[in-house]
């Protein structure tokens, strides 16, 4: 099931992977984000609804496919059933040095735009995801 703070989570992990759904913000002459292209606003790798690999990383169907997508990885993270290691126990901090790496630098400015856009803090249980 979707929560309210899962969609806020997925929302702000979206928005820094560069996906911008309305496409506005490429209306200046920018080049579209790999996100906006693949019609993949978490920069997945790999997915079950993956239609194929374009740029490294998974291209969806549409942006609402490639949108749950997303939502469905977290859901699993937040649930222990992914390779990663993470579980409800896990944090905030935890999920997103495993879902953007070990650069510190990267894992710092995404945690702190997460905090800034859901008000959640990086010590946050992943079961808070997904439970009322």
């Amino acid at each position: 099931m979707i929560t309210p703070k899962l969609e806020l989570l997925t929302k702000a992990m979206a928005e820094f992977e560069g996906w911008d759904p309305s496409g506005q913000k490429f209306n200046t002459g920018e080049k579209p984000s790999v996100a906006y292209r693949n019609h993949n606003p978490g920069n997945l790798r790999s997915s079950i609804f993956e239609m194929g690999k374009r740029d490294g990383f998974a291209f969806f169907l549409s942006d609402f496919v490639g949108y749950f997508a997303l939502q469905y990885d977290i859901m699993q993270k937040c649930r222990g059933k992914t390779i990663t290691r993470l579980n409800g126990e896990s944090t905030l901090h935890d999920l997103v040095r495993v879902y953007s790496g070990e650069n510190l630098e990267v894992v710092e400015n995404y945690v702190s735009h997460i905090e800034k856009r859901t008000g959640f803090s990086r010590t946050t249980k992943l079961e808070t995801f997904i439970t009322e």
